[in-house]
């Protein structure tokens, strides 16, 4: 498995070199084998690196572009405004969006009365482990989109859902600033790699 996936990455590399460049095609795709052997070793590439990479051939700027396309597909999602989600439906969404993300981050989906979503924003960006969060931004983005009510969504990029001290403490917080402020809380939810745990869902908003 492991030697068809090798060679499936070097079919691909080839693949989006042009063809017009004729003998050099094949030259310029086992350098560039040679200098990422696997898909994780150009992931972990340098940006001084890849502009070495770059400088081999102006052609080699179509292999970047194709890496660039595959990132962006990678990362792209449904669109959420609009839906009215359950909290399972929501959080296989997030489950989803969330796939491959290596940092925290932290996401507010505010809600109208009928618990639709009406706007969406990822707020804070953290590191692998912990992302610093400040309520005033949260409720002054709610009450800017007129909001009722108010989802946070944040991923464990570790894929550990089980929620923390901090994750507790941070939720009373939000629950006891929505309720002066006349918001409700939704639900607060965390993402792993493959599951999610929801609040709401475990009746502890």
């Amino acid at each position: 498995m492991e030697k068809e996936m090798q060679n499936d990455y070097a079919a691909l590399v080839l693949a989006s070199l042009p063809a017009s460049l004729g003998d050099q095609r094949q030259q310029l795709c086992q350098q560039f084998i040679r200098k990422c052997p696997t898909p994780f070793a150009l992931k972990k590439a340098s940006r001084v690196e890849r502009e070495q990479m770059l400088s081999w051939a102006p052609e080699m700027a179509t292999v970047f572009a194709a890496i660039e396309l595959g990132q962006q597909v990678a990362k792209s999602h449904q669109e959420i405004i609009g839906h009215a989600y359950s909290s399972v439906e929501l959080g296989r969404e997030m489950v989803a969006h969330f796939q491959g993300e290596e940092q925290e981050r932290i996401c507010v989906a505010c809600t109208d009365v009928h618990n639709d979503i009406i706007a969406w924003k990822t707020l804070f960006v953290g590191g692998r482990s912990e992302c610093v969060l400040y309520p005033d931004r949260i409720f002054n983005y709610a009450l800017r989109n007129s909001a009722r009510g108010i989802i946070m969504i944040h991923n464990h990029p570790s894929g550990d859902i089980e929620p923390s001290d901090q994750d507790y403490s941070f939720t009373q917080r939000l629950d006891h600033g929505c309720d002066i402020i006349g918001l409700q809380l939704v639900d607060f939810m965390i993402v792993g790699r493959d599951k999610y745990y929801s609040w709401r869902e475990e009746r502890c908003i």
